[in-house]
């Protein structure tokens, strides 16, 4: 008898449990972890739960690492009836606390019960639900029920909430499905955080619903080769990452030619702008063709928006924005500016209307009220355009777009250029007005790939040799370069800059005090 359709994440799990008790739910440290494992021990920490006194509907934060700890929990939060939020493993006392306020959460789970102190919050660990049997009377969980809350990073203001349905998880798994053809067959390699939508949707959501291998790593990618051994060694097909990843694979992987990739079909570039040499520098490196497909989505429209069929070659505009495809099945996509709709060509917001849209951003009407756009379209906040074919290009965020003399710049065409640069490491482009007669000015922040040992004249022929790179293929100079030490550049949990909070910085003299700046050193 086949399986019926899962209307929540528990039904899916349960008829896991129920079907294919020993099969490999997921890899981890080289161990294999069985859905009847996973399963049961969800089912106990929801027992735990329940005992501590949590009613259908709480919050309940959980500050883990990628490990089978998160998925006990995570699930066993669902079993219970609650709602998951989870949070970044690395996050300090304060942020929890704000988040667990804006949330109404007062129970924490993290890896160690006894090492954690927060003000208002009771701290469990996934141990401590070790006495508890799996078989105790649990809510009944509907399809439009809210499973978890994706907190945005509040970089730009207070973190949102978004609101993610079970109902809506399960739509957007069969998008992504569809849309890139994935299978049971297909063996997924990740590294991404599952704290974040992409590692936890589309990485471990997906292969759960198809039962297909996943291979789960640590999110630390300081050393890429884990991440490499490991889908040469389990015959990896499908990947996924930030441009970025892939771009520090190629700066610290010198012999690419060890690790044999010959078996990805699948590797996903999303979740920030995606550059077209990163996917043909990483496919020469690696011997690959066609294999690194640009991706399109956000949290409020749960995690997959657009992407191209894996096989597909890159399509990239004259201004060297890669295409992210067309929008999966279900979605539609509209360019808009001034609440109306543009023609084809023109670049403005992208809206985006899905089965699968967030239903708005927890305890915030005001903010729920401007995500949407009429007919349940909901606002991205991105700007790019559709060609004559319907492909979607994104060309920035509407809130970073520079204004230099009459003409709009994206920060990412300044980023490509510096990023190319032999010294560099990371760059950000953003707009400052220091209130002069000419307005908005391009500064771009360049990471050194080194702390140190660099002389004055190194340094400032590379400020120079950046400067004559922007002008030379955008026809700007920059109103300013600065050279900065590694990690200067403030990013979100999951790798994006943020612009934002890099020009509070320029402002408040924090990246001078905090000797962040390399040169000039006045």
């Amino acid at each position: 008898m086949s399986p019926s359709r899962p209307r929540t994440l528990l039904d899916l799990l349960e008829q896991r449990d129920a079907l294919t008790p020993q099969q490999t739910a997921f890899f981890w440290d080289d161990q294999p972890f069985s859905f009847e494992a996973l399963w049961r021990g969800a089912n106990r920490f929801a027992a735990f739960l329940l005992e501590l006194g949590v009613a259908r509907g709480d919050r309940v934060l959980i500050r883990l690492a990628n490990g089978p700890d998160f998925f006990e929990a995570f699930y066993g939060v669902l079993r219970a009836g609650a709602i998951a939020v989870p949070l970044f493993p690395a996050s300090g006392p304060e942020r929890i606390a704000a988040l667990a306020q804006l949330c109404g959460a007062n129970i924490l789970v993290v890896p160690d019960a006894d090492s954690e102190a927060i003000s208002g919050l009771r701290a469990v660990s996934v141990a401590d639900s070790a006495h508890c049997a799996p078989h105790a009377p649990f809510p009944a969980v509907a399809p439009d029920d809210v499973a978890f809350l994706q907190y945005t990073s509040g970089s730009t203001g207070t973190p949102k909430g978004v609101m993610l349905t079970h109902h809506g998880l399960l739509t957007n798994i069969g998008q992504l499905i569809e849309g890139m053809a994935l299978t049971a067959s297909d063996c997924f390699v990740s590294w991404l955080p599952v704290y974040h939508d992409m590692g936890l949707i589309f990485m471990t959501m997906v292969p759960f619903y198809l039962g297909a291998k996943l291979v789960l790593l640590p999110t630390a990618l300081a050393n890429a080769r884990p991440w490499l051994i490991a889908i040469a060694r389990h015959r990896g097909t499908v990947t996924a990452a930030p441009d970025f990843a892939y771009r520090l694979t190629l700066r610290h992987v010198r012999e690419p030619a060890a690790y044999d990739l010959s078996s990805l079909r699948l590797a996903l570039n999303a979740a920030e702008p995606v550059r077209p040499t990163t996917i043909e520098e990483f496919e020469r490196a690696f011997g690959l063709h066609n294999v690194l497909i640009a991706g399109y989505g956000l949290a409020e429209a749960t995690v997959g928006v657009s992407t191209w069929t894996p096989g597909t070659a890159p399509l990239v505009d004259a201004r060297g924005v890669v295409s992210v495809g067309r929008p999966f099945s279900g979605i539609d996509i509209q360019i808009i500016e001034d609440s109306e709709p543009l023609t084809a060509g023109r670049i403005g917001e992208i809206v985006v209307r899905s089965p699968a849209n967030t239903r708005g951003y927890y305890g915030d009407q005001a903010e729920t009220a401007r995500l949407f756009w009429r007919d349940a379209y909901i606002r991205t906040g991105d700007l790019g355009y559709l060609d004559d074919a319907g492909h979607l290009f994104v060309t920035g965020r509407l809130k970073n777009i520079i204004k230099h003399g009459g003409e709009t710049i994206f920060p990412q065409e300044a980023e490509q250029i510096a990023d190319r640069l032999p010294l560099v490491r990371r760059s950000a482009a953003v707009g400052i007005d220091s209130g002069g007669p000419e307005g908005e000015q391009l500064y771009v922040f360049a990471e050194l790939s080194k702390a140190g040992g660099y002389g004055e004249p190194e340094l400032h022929d590379a400020a120079l040799d950046m400067v004559q790179a922007i002008h030379a293929q955008l026809g700007i100079r920059p109103g300013r370069v600065y050279l900065l030490r590694p990690h200067s550049i403030p990013l979100t949990p999951n790798g994006k800059t943020q612009h934002a909070a890099l020009r509070d910085l320029y402002f408040s003299g924090d990246l001078r005090a905090r000797k962040a700046i390399l040169f000039p050193d006045y």
